[in-house]
This record gives C-alpha cells, sequence and structure tokens, in this order.
C-alpha cells in the first residue's frame, strides 16, 4: 500500500522548523501543542526517521532527514496551493459561454459583471441571447456553461431565481378593434412571454393572430409603442420600458408569473461557476 504524507501534518513540520516551538507552531496553526506533537509522531513514523534535533524540550533545528523533507514539503504545500488555485478559476483561454435572453440586459448588468471582474480579474465571457427554450436546450447539449432563462414556473431541479409578475401591454390597431381577435405583439416560438400569452387566450378561448413577430427587445417595444397589438411582458420590464397597460382597455384574460430560472452545464467549473452566476442573478433577478 503506498505511503501518503498529509499536507496539514507537512505544514506543521515547517511551523515548527521556523518557529523553533512547537507552542509557538500550534499557536500559529491554531491547534493545540498535544495534537501538533501527535502529528510530528506520526509523520516520523511513516518516514522513519527522527526530524527534528531537541534537547529539553528545544527545538534546535531539524536533522538531516528532516531538512531532506522540509525540502519536499515546501515543493508540495506550493503545488497543492497552485493546484486548489487552479481549479478555482477558469483557463484563461477559455470564457465562460454565458446564454441568456435579451431583454436580461435590461437590468443592472454592467454592475454584476464589474463586481465579477473586481473577483475574477481574469475571467472572459462569451455571452449569447436568445429564445428561452434555445438556450436551456442549449445547456443541456453543453453548448452554454451557465444560462439564464424564462419558463412556467415548476419543479425542475434547476433553481428558479425570481418570479416575474405578467402583464398585457398595448392596444389594437384601430381596424381590428370590432375583431374579437386578438392581434399579439411578441418575440419567436421558444419565448416563455409568448408561451404564457398562448396558454392564457387558449384557456378561455380567445382567437388570437400574429401581428408582429419581433426578433429582439427593441423592435418589440416599438411595435407595441406603435399599436401594431398587444404583448404579454414582465410588469417591471413593460413598466420599465413606458409602456400602455392594456388591463383597463380591454377583456385580456389574467396572466400567471413567468420563473426565472439559473443552470449550470453538467461537469462545468461548479465552485467558480456558481460564484458568478450568483452575483449575476443578486444583481438582476429583481431588477
Amino acid at each position: 500500500m503506498p505511503t501518503t504524507l498529509d499536507i496539514d501534518t507537512l505544514r506543521a513540520l515547517l511551523a515548527i522548523v521556523e518557529l523553533k516551538s512547537f507552542s509557538r507552531a500550534a499557536e500559529q496553526l491554531g491547534r493545540t501543542q498535544s495534537a501538533i506533537s501527535l502529528q510530528i509522531a506520526r509523520l516520523e513514523a511513516v518516514v522513519g526517521h527522527p526530524l527534528l534535533e531537541r534537547i529539553r524540550g528545544r527545538v534546535l533545528g531539524p536533522t538531516a532527514k528532516g531538512a531532506e523533507l522540509v525540502t519536499h514539503a515546501r515543493e508540495m504545500i506550493a503545488l497543492n496551493a497552485r493546484a486548489v488555485a487552479a481549479m478555482r478559476r477558469p483557463a484563461s483561454d477559455e470564457p465562460v459561454r454565458l446564454g441568456m435572453p435579451a431583454d436580461f440586459l435590461e437590468r443592472d448588468f454592467a454592475s454584476a459583471f464589474d463586481h465579477i471582474r473586481s473577483r475574477f480579474p481574469k475571467v472572459q465571457f462569451s455571452v449569447r441571447t436568445d429564445l428561452s427554450a434555445r438556450l436551456a436546450e442549449d445547456l443541456g447539449h453543453g453548448r452554454l456553461d451557465l444560462a439564464f432563462y424564462k419558463r412556467a414556473p415548476s419543479n425542475e431541479a434547476d433553481a428558479a431565481i425570481a418570479f416575474e409578475p405578467m402583464a398585457w401591454f398595448g392596444q389594437a390597431p384601430a381596424s381590428s378593434r370590432s375583431d374579437d381577435t386578438v392581434p399579439l405583439v411578441t418575440f419567436a416560438d421558444g419565448c416563455a412571454y409568448r408561451g404564457e400569452a398562448l396558454r392564457s387566450l387558449r384557456l378561455v378561448g380567445r382567437e388570437w393572430t400574429i401581428a408582429c413577430e419581433a426578433r429582439s427587445l427593441s423592435a418589440l417595444v416599438g411595435a407595441v409603442k406603435a399599436g401594431l397589438g398587444y404583448a404579454a411582458l414582465p410588469v417591471k420590464l413593460g413598466d420599465r420600458k413606458s409602456l400602455r397597460h392594456a388591463g383597463d382597455l380591454v377583456d385580456l384574460p389574467q396572466l400567471n408569473a413567468v420563473e426565472l430560472a439559473l443552470g449550470i452545464a453538467e461537469g462545468c467549473n461548479l465552485p467558480f461557476t456558481r460564484a458568478i452566476s450568483g452575483i449575476i442573478a443578486e444583481r438582476c433577478a429583481l431588477a
């Protein structure tokens, strides 16, 4: 069976050699003197040699074998520290692939990134905006490392970080106001906002038509302000864009909240990735 040297015990040996005292080494390491003494005794048993020169309880220094082990110990402790640091940071040439819906950039995103860079100055991002359904799919297939996306409230394993109340915004064009069909301004199929709008209309048996399928948030906002139809959006987003609430103008069905979820790809660098995802979630989820 291979012999393994314990890193904490090697740290204790170095502290004793540097301080020439078991008691001071124990104080520095936050251990009891008896615990330090036991560690050294076990280490000497493992290597088969006395490691410290002692006279009447005083430590004079390492023995010849002890000095040899001290050299190895310094290398092993330094290598351990480098290995831990390497595992806790991303490779400098491998950016974190981050996905999010386009409207997520309307939140406190700059502040979140500033905070991340202050903690992880070497981090690089490759950011992609897309429909929530595509982001969730790409995360599951390993094409993204980290993704924020919208969905109907669920009991799925990945973390929900916020629930966003929804409302109808906009108005129908004058030419269609006598028709019971609801003209919709929405993103493409795969958007959680679109999914909730259609679910609510089907539930009450209302007919609908896609008046404008926007490819960006600015296009959607422009279409709503131009009076092309109604959009189902989070209340805070619609208010931030100064859109007109439709609830008191037309008989549209009640909308359920949409869930903002956070997903991390399987096998990703969890300590680092969870740290940056937590920063983004904290700054952006409720904005």
